[in-house]
């Protein structure tokens, strides 16, 4: 088979992937009635849904690099009622100190959220790595977001049971106190089963770069 045909075969086959993805997904509705105005030419992700506009370029950081540039990842909008405390039909295992932290709480609803994934490059424990980033507020994702991209997007996990990282909080007091940010570690094993651990923000526990962890972050506009 030619190289070219081969490349846009498999290009193809993950477009297709992801969009059955979506339609089977708890917002099936949602994406069936946006995706047909789209056919239709009309405007779709209009009103109190978050338009999702395409990838861009992530800002050069010094800890990790972005390595989704040019893929349109998106989560889902979604109710809130997920938490991973409860998420026994995604994950395998799930880390006793989702309950044990009293982080088995429900979130606000969320509109569609594009997302990038970065890579590490560089040593660091949590906070570094997620403060070279920005505000960390707008970094943190939702319990039952992390759980739409890991259903939707799971080709994007880390494999061989090194770690994905996402940032959450537990409630939405003003100012965010980092004592309630967390960090929720997927791992995906050889066989394709799910793990999830939670560690603390402000865990001091350095990161080595050489096994390529990643992170999951919103897409901000600076």
């Amino acid at each position: 088979m030619d190289v070219m045909l081969r490349k846009a075969l498999r290009k193809y086959s993950g477009l297709r992937q992801q969009l059955d993805n979506v339609l089977l997904g708890d917002e099936g509705d949602t994406w069936e009635s946006e995706f047909k105005k789209f056919l239709a030419k009309r405007p779709c992700w209009t009103g109190d849904q978050k338009k999702p506009v395409p990838a861009k370029k992530a800002r050069d950081t010094i800890y990790t690099r972005p390595i989704s540039d040019g893929h349109l990842l998106i989560i889902p909008p979604n109710d809130g009622i997920r938490t991973i405390a409860q998420a026994s039909d995604v994950f395998r295992y799930i880390d006793s100190d989702f309950k044990n932290w009293n982080l088995d709480v429900t979130s606000a609803p969320t509109p569609a959220q594009p997302v990038i994934v970065h890579e590490m490059v560089k040593d660091g424990d949590f906070k570094t790595i997620f403060s070279d980033h920005g505000d960390i507020a707008r970094l943190c994702l939702t319990q039952s977001q992390i759980i739409g991209f890991v259903r939707i997007h799971k080709e994007w996990l880390r494999t061989d049971g090194y770690g994905t990282f996402f940032l959450f909080r537990k409630g939405d007091e003003i100012p965010l106190s980092f004592e309630n940010v967390f960090v929720a570690y997927v791992h995906l094993g050889s066989d394709g089963w799910l793990g999830v651990l939670v560690n603390q923000f402000l865990h001091d526990y350095v990161w080595d770069a050489g096994n390529r962890h990643r992170f999951v972050l919103p897409q901000l506009t600076f």
